[in-house]
């Protein structure tokens, strides 16, 4: 009883692999390097590196550090994340910006 069952699954696994070898050439085949939406990701991606987002990164930054700072003690769970977060996402945004003043560059997903 196991090795017929064994059987089907090893024919239906064979079947499979063959399939996706068959069709590997036609998926290749259709490949395309200009979607109509790359420009308009180039240019978000321009806009996200750009010197504006470099200067709210700063500014995400010393507020955070500011808030945490000078009322730490005081801010609640909530908002001492808010605060970190507002840290993370102005050290996000301003790396690439900071790591072009250096001569490197950094990888931009878009």
């Amino acid at each position: 009883m196991k090795t017929k069952k064994m059987k089907y699954v090893f024919t239906a696994l064979l079947v499979v692999m063959l399939f996706c070898l068959g069709t590997s050439g036609v998926a290749e085949a259709n490949t395309s390097t200009n979607f109509p939406w790359d420009s308009a990701l180039k240019q978000l991606a321009d806009s996200l590196t750009g010197p504006v987002a470099f200067s709210l990164g700063l500014f995400m930054i010393v507020c955070g550090f500011c808030a945490i700072a000078f009322v730490g003690s005081e801010l609640g769970g909530w908002v001492r994340w808010v605060a970190m977060a507002a840290i993370l996402a102005g050290m996000l945004g301003s790396a690439p910006t900071v790591l072009s003043m250096f001569g490197l560059q950094s990888a931009v997903i878009a």
